[in-house]
């Protein structure tokens, strides 16, 4: 094989992006990363968070770093979507809510706040006028919404194809293999095979320091995380057409849970979806997540999941339902770490459960700082830099 430019080590959404940015400007790329398993309880990992049908993608946000990464990663959505020739988004429309008093209350005016000084797009909406625009959910009085036309779903697994199809269009080799080791610009595959590139993006999202491809482990804590599902008749689905994607933070709560309209998986099951647990068993190595995602969740999670669900939307069948394993990493600047952090080696990594929606926006910037280039012009508060953990 001939030594690429660049090697990316991780086929999620983030170093997908990251591939397609870096083969679009001229560079040649090798994409390391394994296929999505057919049979989760056999798989060793690595499992990835793409692994899914629907995540929200939105423009309102509670912090404008993350408003402006998801603004530009829209933007190119429909780019992404006419050359690759794969859909993706569907612009239902996103929605925050939160109380207008107690614990919630800081988290609607956060979003609103960033809302009117990012002059992001939405329509305000509370009382009479919030019942009678989406009479599917039930808020507490006093409840203050925003309405985001650009907000709606993504369909990971297709972004994460149309993307891949492009980098491979611009020349991009992909090998479906886990990476295992990493020594200078060489890469230990676990074929046993080795790849040398000049330069090394690691792109493993929450398994990043859980091997042996970084210097050192990154300051980031990992949740396992349940989510939850409830299975719907294609009629009962179709009456909440007009459903929009939701976070909202319920009555006499400080965290906030995300909701998801009816959306058909490759099963072809209608399935809502509820998570957003406020805390959940962290998870430190391998095995440990291996143990999480080859299981279906927490069942006291999931219950309080699903009566939060039947609180905001009580005319929905819950007949159905059942739970999933899911993982979050949270940095600890509350952004993702984008950093050369040795010779020839760049981080990209760190969704905080907020990535996935303007993925193609980090992957922009991971090629930037792997190319040499500076992100302080980039016009956001932070400088995405990489912490080490400092745990023994």
């Amino acid at each position: 094989m001939t030594r690429p430019d660049f090697a990316v080590v991780g086929r999620g959404l983030m170093g997908t992006a990251c591939a397609r940015h870096l083969a679009e400007a001229g560079h040649s790329v090798v994409l390391i990363g394994p296929e999505e398993p057919a049979d989760p309880a056999l798989f060793e990992g690595p499992f990835a968070s793409h692994h899914d049908a629907g995540r929200i993608t939105r423009i309102l946000a509670h912090d404008a770093d993350w408003a402006r990464l998801s603004a530009r990663s829209i933007a190119r959505y429909g780019d992404i979507e006419a050359r690759s020739g794969i859909g993706f988004y569907h612009p239902v429309g996103g929605m925050m809510a939160a109380p207008s008093a107690g614990p919630g209350a800081a988290f609607g005016d956060a979003f609103l706040g960033v809302a009117g000084t990012e002059g992001i797009a939405h329509d305000r909406l509370e009382g009479a006028a919030l019942a009678a625009r989406f009479p599917m959910f039930r808020f507490a009085p006093g409840t203050r919404a925003a309405w985001d036309p650009a907000g709606g779903w993504i369909d990971p697994r297709a972004m994460r194809r149309a993307e891949e199809t492009l980098a491979i269009a611009a020349g991009a080799r992909v090998l479906p293999d886990v990476a295992v080791a990493r020594r200078d610009g060489r890469i230990t595959l676990g074929s046993g095979e080795a790849v040398d590139a000049g330069e090394v993006v690691v792109a493993t999202g929450a398994y990043a320091g859980m091997d042996a491809l970084l210097p050192f482990r990154p300051a980031m804590e990992v949740y396992a995380r349940t989510i939850a599902f409830v299975e719907l008749a294609q009629r009962e689905a179709a009456a909440l057409a007009g459903m929009p994607t939701l976070i909202f933070v319920p009555e006499e709560q400080a965290h906030d849970l995300y909701l998801l309209p009816p959306i058909r998986y490759p099963d072809g099951r209608w399935l809502v979806k509820i998570g957003g647990e406020d805390d959940s068993p962290r998870l430190r190595t391998k095995p440990d997540m291996t143990r999480w995602f080859r299981g279906s969740g927490s069942a006291g999670a999931g219950r309080e999941l699903l009566a939060a669900l039947g609180r905001v939307m009580p005319g929905l069948p819950m007949e159905r339902s059942f739970t999933g394993a899911c993982a979050v990493a949270f940095t600890t600047t509350g952004k993702p770490y984008v950093a050369r952090i040795a010779p020839g080696l760049t981080l990209l990594a760190g969704g905080n459960g907020a990535g996935a929606k303007c993925a193609d926006e980090l992957g922009r910037l991971g090629a930037l700082v792997a190319t040499g280039g500076d992100l302080a012009d980039e016009g956001y508060g932070c400088d995405f830099r990489a912490v080490e953990d400092a745990a023994p």
